[in-house]
């Protein structure tokens, strides 16, 4: 079985012709812009195939699961918290593991700087995840692009997306110097742990996950946390995950299912127990409310 799209809980855009016309002409924008971009949880049977290669440069991101790339010849293994570039013109295919299928966030990009941006191409790079690597950062970059078109193809919103474009892929190719902003919180265990939860909200962590992570033991980090944020490591962390579902019921038409699992809840009902103790309603009335 093979798809080319269609998951639960995808979120993609692909900017029309005559939209990508008005961008190649636009000059703060014509020397790098997107022409497709998505994200796929679980994608079950995605395949690819290209013969002849794509019109623009492809970075695929997997955040969980796995997939594989073929390049001309070349197969690669992509697994969890990769990237790959695939350059424009050449011929490829890519598919999602049948046992562990990959959730990737995909962008098509084009222009006359984009081969700039392909300096990993042909090779799966991986995405260390540390004190510092402002995964939850990036994700939040995409996402700001994906709020911005959902509201339309306006010329405000095409500049708008495209200069986070070149941003977010900085992020992949530089990716030393876009960790240099989390240096300051090097020396600080509670920032430290807060940046580890927020690397790791679609999992299940446990007091014990957290304090090694930032060199301490439980009971001395979580005497330290409740003091500096008056709450303990777990509720903290169900807060972040409470949040960050908060924005995807605000932002997207999501079912209640795919918002769980996103924020890292296996059962629906436990998340909606969970949602209701954190915000005083469920996730249907939280929806609800801003209609």
């Amino acid at each position: 079985m093979k798809k080319e799209d269609g998951f639960p809980g995808q979120i993609s855009f692909v900017l029309p012709e005559k939209i990508i016309s008005l961008t190649r002409q636009n000059p703060l924008i014509s020397d790098l812009y997107l022409t497709d971009i998505g994200y796929y949880p679980q994608a079950r049977h995605h395949f690819r195939e290209r013969p002849l290669g794509g019109a623009q440069f492809i970075l695929i991101y997997c955040i969980d699961g796995k997939g594989e790339i073929r390049v001309r010849e070349t197969l690669h293994s992509v697994t969890a918290d990769h990237f790959f570039i695939i350059p424009a013109g050449v011929p490829h295919t890519y598919h999602s593991d049948e046992q562990l299928p990959w959730s990737i966030y995909w962008i098509h990009f084009s222009g006359p700087k984009a081969g700039l941006f392909a300096r990993y191409a042909y090779q799966c790079t991986k995405i260390e995840r540390s004190k510092s690597s402002r995964i939850n950062d990036r994700l939040g970059l995409f996402s700001d692009i994906f709020r911005n078109l959902d509201r339309g193809f306006s010329i405000e919103t095409l500049e708008y997306a495209n200069l986070c474009l070149a941003y977010l892929l900085a992020s992949f190719t530089h990716l030393s110097q876009f960790r240099e902003v989390r240096k300051a919180d090097e020396n600080d265990p509670i920032a430290q742990s807060i940046n580890f939860m927020l690397e790791n909200l679609g999992r299940k962590l446990r007091l014990d996950d957290i304090a090694p992570a930032v060199g301490l033991s439980a009971s001395h980090y979580s005497r330290l946390f409740q003091t500096r944020t008056g709450h303990s490591p777990i509720d903290y962390f169900i807060q972040l995950k409470i949040q960050k579902a908060c924005r995807l019921l605000d932002n997207y038409s999501w079912l209640i299912a795919d918002v769980s699992r996103e924020a890292g809840f296996e059962d629906q009902f436990y998340f909606s127990r969970v949602f209701r103790k954190v915000m005083g309603m469920s996730p249907a009335e939280y929806r609800k409310r801003r209609d």
